[in-house]
């Protein structure tokens, strides 16, 4: 049975354009814009897609026309105040950094953030929140038992009981939303709902103080540990990268069970690490076209749609 300790076949993806049920890999035209800036300097409030957008048709191409500079420690990371240039080498456009403060060939001085892959506001909530996870592992968690005053709705600084002795000292408790099929994969879409830490533990029982809770608990909710493998790695900082020549992709359905998503929206697509997917692979958004009935009773589909882009937040 799939989970996330191994590799999942199932995972998350936000809409950056617009919605459709299918969704293929991108093209390989890097595509540069004719009013493309020969100098850009990176200000503050600037994504990485913000500036691909300004380079490109396709910004999801971003790797094939950035030239990271190997003197600069971490030189995939872009930062305000950084001076951006494009130049031209072998008919082929590429863009390169002069950072604003160098110290010596290794070691870059910078007071500031470097720039998010796209806004935060549209991805972290999700990272720092959401997981798919296995149906064995979701059937296997520890679960909410309940409190001592024998409430049903807990909130903050109420303690509640979980099974076993956890000696983990912080922990996340989860709501399930809904279930996502692939052939014989089962995943379950889970939601943070609050943060516990861990108080004392007895024979067969911990207890933990609920702290900044998002929602009321309730009892069979499950609580996974802050140190979960699944919840590793989760950042806004990753590179754009168009996904591997032959894949495609199925949208099962939104995170919340909505019927209709849109732009911004997060997704959950039939593909994942065992797909050889990361985080930041692109696709591009097809809808699919109507099946229409010819004079002689035949039917024929009609030609597909582009209509957006879907980038994996988590994979």
């Amino acid at each position: 049975m799939l989970g996330l300790l191994t590799k999942p076949a199932i995972l998350l993806g936000v809409i950056l354009v617009s919605f459709t049920s299918h969704a293929t890999v991108a093209p390989a035209s890097l595509g540069l814009k004719i009013d493309a800036p020969t100098l850009y300097i990176v200000e503050d409030g600037d994504t990485l897609w913000d500036i691909s957008a300004l380079y490109l048709e396709n910004p999801w191409l971003w790797p094939r026309l950035w030239q990271s500079n190997p003197e600069i420690e971490n030189p995939h990371l872009i930062y305000p105040g950084d001076r951006l240039y494009l130049t031209w080498h072998n008919g082929q456009p590429i863009l390169s950094m002069k950072p604003k403060v160098k110290l010596s060939p290794s070691v870059r001085i910078v007071d500031k953030s470097p720039l998010p892959t796209i806004k935060p506001e549209l991805v972290l909530p999700y990272l720092d929140s959401n997981l798919l996870l296995g149906q064995a592992l979701v059937e296997n968690s520890v679960r909410v038992l309940g409190a001592s005053h024998g409430r049903q709705l807990l909130t903050e600084q109420d303690v509640v009981y979980i099974s076993g002795q956890q000696p983990v000292s912080s922990w996340g408790i989860y709501r399930q939303l809904a279930t996502f099929t692939r052939n014989e994969h089962i995943v379950v879409a889970l939601k943070r709902i609050a943060d516990a830490e861990h108080v004392e533990y007895a024979e067969q029982l911990t207890r933990l103080r609920v702290i900044e809770p998002r929602q009321e608990i309730l009892p069979n909710d499950i609580v996974l540990p802050d140190n979960f493998e699944a919840l590793a790695n989760a950042t806004n900082h990753f590179y754009p990268t168009p996904a591997s020549v032959g894949h495609s992709a199925q949208i099962l359905g939104s995170l919340t069970g909505q019927r209709y998503v849109g732009q911004y929206d997060v997704v959950v697509l039939d593909r994942g690490l065992v797909d050889e997917l990361v985080q930041g692979s692109m696709f591009e958004l097809y809808q699919q076209g109507a099946v229409v009935k010819l004079d002689n009773a035949k039917q024929v589909s009609l030609a597909k749609t582009h209509i957006g882009n879907l980038v994996v937040i988590r994979p």
